[in-house]
């Protein structure tokens, strides 16, 4: 089945995001509690050359957002680059990678959301920090519910709230960072020597692979590109345009926010027990810090979940429009019962992480990761394919193959990264959950029919414009 085919299957949904809503999207599923906090993983391992290591990784991450808003901008559909991998590699390869998008939504949600478990309990410690966070799924589930505006709309708010707070806290760590010891000539050659001063290659390449891992949740953008409106006096292009400049917001925030960590703690120690944002806080004595900080922890989580949520429901929208999934999840006027879907799943993934935490923490985390980093291997993949006209996406626009070394690149880059978890103690466990699930789900698509669903389960009602999801309902 071609593109245009898939397009037309999953036709029917509005395209109701603003620009400024595509970059919050793209802002929300990234910037996660480790880059507000200044936390950041990759600084225990490396140190201030993490800093060295985010800049890497950051092009690995513009890299992915070139491959996908290219297609994006020519193909927007629900599915986004699961739809481009049915169309471009079979719609077998669609399937694995719908499915484990889905179960890696459901993973992340299930087992981030206890991450909000100590700050629930700090505001309301009458009550159990377990029924508040399942009563703040069910909260997520409800936005949902109220619509795609209502989604793009908090989740503006919240990437703002986001955003505007780590940029403070970049501003205020470099002004103390500055004033305890000003930069000289002398100084800076100074720190460029011993910055890297026993550091060794696996050491940096461990903190590369990690750095990279932390952009994984940009390719949500590629979802959400299907409903963002482009004004008909824009050219469709815009869009891809529109994704990459959300990407580099993003990338921009991230290596930002872990250069003035890394400068803060570079002049001054930070206590065991404390993050080195909130250490800076107390130092610079503003009152409220420390509520001021757990608030934006809450809102820095509830943020990522939102989006994954989004993207999950999305997801399964496009599984039952491909005939991979119940027809009912893939009706346009109802998409209701998706979202419960994922948050239904959710719940049950955090009941269960309450019953055996660690288990299911590595188990579900292991999964996820395995499964995102094999999902941007195959988007670069797709795009090699893309760019030569693969053989059931061809869409006659003659593209050759300009521009399919960077799919190339992209693979290589991945695959590494991939193999790399292995080395790494706290991403050891990845490959072990998460191949037996890509081989399970590959035996899976053996069983389905050679071909997938070519019509939409329900156009009642529907009349549609166009094939960039602009609908009258």
């Amino acid at each position: 089945m071609n593109i245009n085919q898939i397009i037309r299957r999953e036709s029917g949904l509005p395209a109701v995001f603003t620009r400024a809503q595509l970059a919050a999207i793209a802002v929300g599923a990234v910037i996660s509690y480790g880059v507000v906090s200044g936390s950041a993983f990759p600084l225990t391992v490396a140190g201030p050359a993490a800093v060295l290591s985010y800049a890497a990784a950051a092009l690995v991450a513009l890299l992915l957002m070139r491959c996908l808003s290219d297609m994006t901008a020519a193909h927007p559909t629900p599915g986004g680059f699961a739809s481009y991998a049915e169309a471009f590699l079979g719609h077998r390869t669609g399937f694995v990678v719908r499915a484990a998008y889905v179960i890696s939504v459901v993973a992340i949600v299930g087992t981030e959301i206890a991450m909000l478990e100590r700050v629930l309990a700090w505001w309301l410690p009458q009550v159990p920090p377990s029924l508040v966070v399942i009563a703040l799924l069910a909260g997520l589930n409800l936005l949902h519910l109220a619509g795609a505006r209502a989604f793009a709309w908090v989740e503006l708010a919240l990437s703002a709230v986001k955003a505007l707070a780590l940029l403070a806290l970049i501003v205020i760590a470099c002004v103390y960072a500055f004033n305890a010891a000003p930069p000289t000539v002398e100084g800076a050659r100074a720190a460029s020597s011993t910055i890297l001063a026993g550091m060794t290659g696996p050491q940096l390449w461990q903190a590369f692979t990690i750095a990279t891992m932390g952009f994984i949740g940009l390719e949500v953008m590629s979802i959400a590109g299907a409903e963002t409106r482009v004004p008909a006096r824009v050219p469709a292009r815009a869009l891809g345009r529109w994704m990459r400049m959300a990407a580099w917001c993003v990338v921009v925030l991230v290596v930002a926010g872990v250069a003035a960590s890394a400068w803060f703690q570079w002049h001054e120690p930070v206590a065991p027990n404390l993050t080195p944002f909130v250490q800076l806080l107390e130092m610079a004595k503003l009152p409220g810090a420390q509520l001021a900080f757990t608030v934006l922890m809450a809102v820095t989580v509830v943020s990522v979940l939102n989006c994954q949520i989004y993207g999950g429901s999305r997801m399964l929208f496009s599984m039952a429009r491909a005939g991979q999934a119940p027809a009912r999840l893939g009706r346009a006027g109802k998409l209701r019962t998706p979202v419960t879907v994922v948050v239904g799943a959710a719940t049950l993934v955090y009941a269960a992480h309450l019953v055996f935490p660690g288990v299911v923490y590595v188990a579900a985390s292991s999964m996820a990761i395995t499964s995102l980093l094999a999902i941007w291997i195959v988007i670069f993949m797709v795009h090699i394919r893309f760019q030569r006209g693969g053989v059931e996406g061809r869409s006659g626009e003659g593209r050759g193959a300009k521009g399919a070394w960077r799919g190339v690149a992209g693979v290589l880059v991945m695959m590494a990264i991939t193999a790399s978890t292995l080395q790494i103690d706290a991403f050891a466990p990845a490959l072990l959950y998460g191949i037996p699930l890509w081989l399970l789900l590959a035996l899976a698509a053996m069983c389905l029919p050679n071909k997938t669903t070519t019509h939409p389960p329900d156009n009642i009602g529907r009349k549609c414009k166009n094939m960039k999801g602009l609908v009258e309902i």
